[in-house]
């Protein structure tokens, strides 16, 4: 939703971010390979990838220091939707964006309200599926 907002660097490390991310249970699920998918469309990147091509460490590194407080929390917010697109949340997920949020320098608060954030638009997401696709 606001990944276009980011530059070319954020971008390509934002992607890698969210490979690190969806395989932290060690499982690429359908829905966090179409979400990041959506994500690369949304960023203008025309070849997908799946496949980190550097580490999490360093992308997290990088990432804190070249982006503003509302580019931390641009990527926060969207690494969240990718951990909870296949509707698991399991303790290396969680692991993962606890990393995330105390190396981009954001407060369990703000972490709060991105979680909260991302479960009204799944639910939104899920109502709106709902009428579109089963109204008769």
């Amino acid at each position: 939703m606001y990944l276009n907002k980011l530059s070319e660097e954020q971008k390509n490390l934002f992607l890698d971010l969210c490979i690190h991310a969806a395989m932290a249970n060690n499982v690429l699920a359908d829905e966090e390979k179409e979400l990041i998918d959506r994500y690369c469309a949304e960023m203008d990147i025309t070849s997908p990838r799946y496949s980190a091509e550097t580490s999490v460490e360093d992308v997290r590194a990088r990432l804190a220091e070249i982006s503003s407080g509302s580019e931390k929390r641009i990527i926060a917010l969207e690494v969240a939707a990718l951990m909870l697109a296949d509707n698991e949340h399991d303790e290396s997920e969680k692991s993962f964006m606890r990393e995330l949020i105390q190396s981009l320098g954001i407060t369990d608060d703000e972490y709060d309200k991105i979680l909260d954030f991302v479960g009204k638009i799944i639910g939104l997401y899920s109502e709106i599926n709902g009428f579109v696709f089963n109204r008769n």
